[in-house]
């Protein structure tokens, strides 16, 4: 049976049989007539796979086909493989196909360098670069070398995966430049950046278009573009200076709402949703809602879903966790908003670590219409953070309420504190300290090597104690260099909720913290949850979206979030909590 299958994964068969066989010293015309063949199914608008409906005939009276690559097209579709493909991985070194990956080096380089310096792989090609080996070769100068480290510190960095909020304000700023084109009609961002994921690998952009190739032309111009590995009618993949790979896939305007929910993914969703299309005698790709050779939808995301019995489901949603299901028993949650949120429940000032001012938080807050602002600077067990000791707690109070007194408490900043959990559960301040705030969050940021049940009874004795509120970035992760203490989080949220605490999500953009998995079983389990950004500077208070982002993946309400209530209802929240 033919399944649905993207055209540039088949013509990125193809351009490998091309590397493989120029690497192998293969006929040019062979080779050049895969990549010709390459390049065409990338740019080709209509479904190769619809084409394929036809039989060899169709897919022979393509241009650049033929018959050949006709029925290796039918067999990749039906098998998921090309034979030939398999064959040559057999003689090609594995990693050769990483090497010609790098910008600069093709083919007959790469052979060059497998054949005179044994490079089978980046780690030994990172080797031959740094050491001058490679000067050895003729045609490879000072120049060149630099050129090349240059190129493969750019494929090795977009290896990696990025803390999504490292990378979302830059992707918008290239929405921005696409949708300032005149050949574009729409543009956006998709992959699991839209979907809020707290990591990507890389951004994923689509662009609706009826001239592709001037779209790819000048996107791969754009300022921030340091190396372009692809540029056709329908996609671009460019490497930023930054290391960031950006894939641009470019489609067409009536299928802009099917190409946006595809590239959205995520692929366990999308693939549910392609068996309920089956289901209902439709087939569903990029290109649109399909009933034979009808488009029955793909002009909107809205109407893709419609078609398929379901209402639109918010791309945080979209990770097959149940979400098709709710969605067909009309029974999606209501997701909070980031508009709904009244104020930020962590920030931290010039009184330990932070960069701004209680002035200058204040106004900060206005901007942003909040109505609150919780100051929690740190106590004093984190050194380097400069936290506030005892003594000097009174005096922050004070310098707090005088802010609100000149300010009219409009926003009202909150006199709190961000207290780190000692490895026996008990706290860096006194009771007597906490007594005279009027938020208190409890952290871990020291000792996350005890075992998980220390852990467990250091969180429980922490958050008994009756002057706690928040219990702020529970597991105390740091994305790409801290994994997660661990604990027994059943037990943990389920005392907090019998003691009317909260959890927190830290929105600051190495934390989304808690993570969503996490944060959706304490919603579960009736938890109420903060929302902060644990600001530092004030740049620092946008990462509220990336915490009602990773809120939103929690399937977490308004109701459960702490901060969409107003000043009155969460200070009768602060004083309910103390009895």
């Amino acid at each position: 049976m033919i399944v649905t299958m993207k055209n540039a994964e088949i013509a990125r068969i193809f351009a490998e049989i091309a590397d493989m066989l120029d690497f192998l010293g293969d006929s040019p015309f062979r080779v050049r007539a895969y990549r010709a063949a390459a390049r065409y199914l990338m740019d080709m608008e209509e479904p190769v796979e619809r084409v394929a409906e036809g039989g060899v005939k169709a897919l022979d009276a393509l241009p650049y086909i033929g018959h050949d690559l006709a029925l290796k097209i039918l067999e990749y579709l039906e098998t998921g493989k090309v034979r030939k493909h398999e064959e040559l991985k057999e003689k090609v070194p594995p990693g050769v196909l990483e090497v010609m990956r790098v910008p600069g080096i093709g083919p007959r380089t790469a052979k060059r360098l497998y054949d005179e310096l044994g490079v089978d792989s980046l780690p030994k090609l990172r080797r031959v670069l740094e050491s001058g080996e490679v000067l050895k070769l003729s045609g490879f100068g000072e120049k060149k070398r630099l050129r090349l480290l240059h190129n493969l510190e750019l494929v090795e960095a977009a290896g990696r995966r990025r803390p999504l909020g490292e990378v979302l304000w830059s992707a918008r700023e290239l929405v921005a430049r696409l949708e300032r084109l005149p050949q574009v009609e729409q543009a956006a961002i998709a992959g699991s950046a839209r979907r809020y994921k707290e990591t990507v690998g890389d951004i994923d952009l689509l662009a609706a278009s009826r001239r592709g190739r001037a779209v790819s032309d000048a996107f791969v111009r754009f300022p921030e573009v340091d190396e372009v590995l692809l540029a056709g009618a329908s996609r671009a993949t460019v490497f930023l200076r930054t290391g960031l790979q950006v894939d641009l896939k470019i489609i067409a305007p009536e299928a802009w709402g099917s190409g946006l929910q595809y590239f959205t993914g995520s692929k366990d969703h999308s693939i549910k949703l392609r068996t309920l299309a089956l289901d209902r005698g439709l087939k569903v790709n990029e290109y649109g809602v399909w009933k034979g050779a009808e488009r029955v939808a793909g002009e909107t995301e809205e109407v893709v879903y419609a078609a398929l019995g379901l209402p639109w489901i918010p791309p945080p949603l979209r990770e097959d966790r149940g979400e098709i299901e709710a969605a067909r028993d009309g029974k999606l949650p209501e997701l909070v908003r980031l508009e709904q949120i009244k104020g930020d429940l962590q920030v931290h000032s010039t009184w330990s670590d932070g960069k701004m001012t209680l002035e200058e938080l204040a106004a900060a807050a206005a901007s942003r219409g909040y109505e609150y602002l919780a100051i929690t600077d740190h106590s004093p067990a984190v050194r380097v953070a400069g936290g506030v000791p005892p003594e000097k707690v009174p005096e922050r109070i004070a310098a707090i309420r005088a802010i609100n007194e000149k300010n009219g408490g409009r926003p009202y900043l909150l006199a709190g504190a961000e207290v780190d959990i000692l490895p026996d559960g008990g706290l860096d301040y006194p009771d007597e300290i906490l007594a005279q705030l009027e938020v208190v969050l409890v952290s871990v940021h020291a000792h996350f090597n005890l075992s998980r049940e220390e852990q467990t009874r250091r969180l429980l004795r922490a958050i008994e104690n009756p002057y706690v509120h928040v219990l702020a970035h529970p597991t105390a992760r740091h994305l790409g260099r801290r994994g997660p203490i661990e604990a027994d989080w059943d037990r943990v949220f389920e005392r907090a909720r019998e003691l009317g605490k909260a959890v927190e999500i830290d929105g600051y953009y190495a934390r989304l913290d808690l993570p969503d998995v996490l944060a959706r079983r304490a919603g579960e389990l009736g938890l109420a949850v903060s929302l902060s950004t644990d600001a530092h500077a004030t740049d620092h208070l946008r990462f509220m979206e990336l915490a009602v982002g990773t809120a939103q993946r929690a399937w977490l309400g308004p109701d459960r979030v702490l901060n969409t209530r107003g000043l009155k209802a969460l200070r009768d929240w602060l004083t309910g909590v103390r009895g």
